[in-house]
C-alpha cells in the first residue's frame, strides 16, 4: 500500500483486502493468547503450517500435537450473525441487514484433516485421532447451527481453551511416544513451506504501478539520495544510514525473490553500480554467482532478517 503509485485506481480494492486479512491475522492472535494458557508439557503448538500433500499444499492456522491425538484449528474473525446449516454445509452471514454466502468453514478444515492424514502415511507416520475446531475470534458475532451436532465443532474464542481441554480428557489412549512426537515435531518444522505469492499478479499490477526510490523513514518521502555514506532526504533533511533495507526488503517481497544490482540500481534510482553492490554485500544476503553476476536471495525468514527484534 505504500509503493503503490498515489491515487491508483485499485488502492481501495487493496487497503479493503488488507482490512479482512488484518481482522483475520488479530483473530489469530486471540486464538494464541487463550492457547497459551494450556499446560506447557505435552502441548506442541503450531502456528501458520503449510505443509505439501504430494501436488497440494494445504494451510493449517494452529496445529496442536500431543502423545494421544491431533488438533487443528481455524480461526475466523467474521461479525455479525453466522448460521451454519448441516444439510446444505454453508455458512450465511447476517450482517447490517444483508446476507452473505461464505465457504464453510468447517469443510475447510476437514480438508486440511484429510490432507493431514496423507501426509502422515506418505511420511511414514502413524494416524492418530485427528480433531478439528472452528473458533470464532470476534467476540460480538452471534452463532447459530442448524443441528447440535455442530455445536463441538464451533466455538467462540472464550470457550476455546474448555473444549481444547474436553477433547484432551476423552482421549485416554496414546498414539505416539515421546520419541515419535518429537521425530513428527521436527519433521513438520523442516517441511513447513512459508507462502511468498506474487502480490503484483495477484492483484494485476507491474513494477510501473510502484513509487521507485529509497523511501525517507522520517516524512516517508521517496527519492533519498546518496552522499558519501549517508542516505538524504531532499524534503525534510533527514539522513540515514540504513534506509536501504526497507527499499530491499520490498523488492524481495513485491518484485522478485531475486535481486540483481542492476534491479537493485534501478529501483533505488541515481546509486553506482559500486555502491549498489557494497551495499548488498554488507547485508550478507545469501547469494550465488560470482561477484560480477552474483543473485542475491531473499532470507528464509525476512522479517526477522531486516528486523532482528522481531524474532
Amino acid at each position: 500500500m505504500e509503493r503503490i503509485i498515489p491515487n491508483h485506481p485499485k488502492l481501495s480494492f487493496i487497503k479493503q483486502d488488507y482490512k479482512a486479512w488484518r481482522a483475520g491475522y488479530k483473530g489469530e492472535l486471540q486464538t494464541d493468547y487463550r492457547l497459551s494458557f494450556l499446560p506447557e508439557k505435552g502441548f506442541h503448538v503450531f502456528r501458520d503450517l503449510r505443509l505439501q500433500d504430494e501436488k497440494w499444499h494445504f494451510q493449517i492456522d494452529t496445529l496442536i500435537l500431543t502423545l494421544r491425538y491431533i488438533l487443528l484449528i481455524e480461526t475466523k474473525a467474521y461479525s455479525g450473525t453466522l448460521f451454519f446449516d448441516k444439510h446444505s454445509e454453508q455458512m450465511i452471514q447476517t450482517k447490517d441487514g444483508q446476507e452473505k454466502s461464505y465457504d464453510n468453514p468447517i469443510n475447510q478444515v476437514r480438508m486440511q484433516a484429510w490432507h493431514l492424514k496423507r501426509w502422515l502415511k506418505n511420511h511414514r507416520f502413524s494416524v492418530p485421532p485427528i480433531y478439528q475446531i472452528v473458533a470464532i475470534s470476534n467476540a460480538s458475532t452471534i452463532i447459530k447451527v442448524s443441528d447440535r451436532s455442530l455445536n463441538n465443532l464451533i466455538v467462540k474464542g472464550d470457550v476455546l481453551l474448555n473444549r481444547v481441554l474436553q477433547i484432551d480428557d476423552s482421549t485416554p489412549n496414546p498414539s505416539f511416544t515421546d520419541k515419535e512426537v518429537k521425530k513428527l515435531s521436527k519433521s513438520l518444522v523442516k517441511n513447513h513451506s512459508p507462502h511468498h505469492p506474487d502480490i503484483l499478479k495477484q492483484y494485476s499490477l507491474t513494477p510501473d504501478d510502484l513509487q521507485k526510490g529509497v523511501q525517507c523513514p522520517s516524512c516517508s518521502a521517496y527519492g533519498m539520495y546518496r552522499e558519501k555514506w549517508i542516505w538524504c532526504c531532499p524534503v525534510c533533511g533527514h539522513k540515514s544510514k540504513t534506509a536501504h533495507h526497507k527499499t530491499i526488503k520490498e523488492l524481495f517481497l513485491l518484485i522478485s525473490p531475486t535481486i540483481k544490482n542492476q534491479m537493485f540500481r534501478e529501483f533505488c534510482s541515481g546509486i553506482s553500480s559500486k555502491t549498489a553492490s557494497d551495499l548488498l554485500i554488507s547485508l550478507n544476503l545469501p547469494f550465488t554467482g560470482t561477484t560480477n553476476g552474483r543473485i542475491y536471495h531473499m532470507p528464509p525468514d525476512i522479517e526477522t532478517f531486516f528486523d532482528p527484534a522481531k524474532k
